[in-house]
């Protein structure tokens, strides 16, 4: 009798023991489903953002582009102007006026980083599963800081430093024409024997040309991130 009793007791227990068990499995599994499930939540949330930034620098780049080919027009529209002329009108003197004084900005692209630091301060670059997106997104953002660093910094410096002065400050006549604001005409027979004037022109179109050039690239590379964003949003 007292064995049969025991072997129930011990029989209840070992159940008992099971049940525990499993209730200890079945609640680590849902937590593990709950932490996967933030993460792809998180996942899905930093995707987003990313798209969205990126998409702005593609808006951002784009309109930088077709700023700096307006510059370029601009350029050519001087080079043929004083080449293909000895004899200048005051309509000549007019345009090279208003193109030389569109010259006087330059392009600057800086991209949106407000995703990306929040995942490099928070080191959540793990939520992005897709090592080849990952990888793609961080060197997106390092190729884009370099480009400022090495060559937005030093067009600028040309800008502010060579080019706006040497086209600002050539030889100017005392005449004026009637537009938005009095705006000075550039003596243009004294132009086209100025040397830094026509410097700063190449220099300010090489500038301008390289940035296409890279801004282009950059795009390219956004586009190809963001091909692979849609898709990793979608099969979520």
């Amino acid at each position: 009798m007292m064995k049969n009793k025991t072997g129930k007791y011990f029989k209840y227990a070992i159940g008992e023991i099971v049940l525990v068990v499993i209730g200890i499995l079945l609640a680590l599994q849902i937590n593990n489903w709950n932490e996967n499930r933030k993460i792809n939540n998180q996942e899905t949330i930093y995707l987003q953002d990313i798209k969205n930034d990126i998409t702005f620098d593609i808006e951002t780049l784009n309109a930088r582009v077709v700023n700096n080919n307006l510059m370029l027009h601009n350029i050519d529209t001087i080079l043929t102007l004083i080449s293909s002329k000895k004899i200048f009108t005051e309509q000549d003197e007019v345009l090279l006026a208003n193109m030389t004084l569109k010259l006087f900005g330059e392009s600057y692209f800086i991209p949106e980083k407000g995703t990306i630091n929040q995942i490099q301060s928070s080191s959540s670059g793990s939520f992005i599963k897709n090592k080849t997106l990952r990888d793609l997104i961080f060197r997106y953002y390092s190729n884009a800081e370099r480009i400022e660093k090495n060559m937005e910094q030093s067009i600028q410096i040309y800008q502010h430093q060579i080019i706006t002065p040497t086209l600002i400050h050539p030889a100017i006549s005392k005449k004026g024409m009637n537009i938005d604001a009095e705006v000075p005409l550039l003596d243009m027979s004294l132009l086209i024997k100025n040397n830094d004037y026509l410097n700063a022109l190449t220099l300010k179109s090489v500038g301008t040309q390289n940035q296409n050039i890279q801004y282009l690239k950059i795009i390219g590379k956004a586009e190809q991130i963001l091909s692979i964003i849609n898709t990793e949003l979608t099969n979520d």
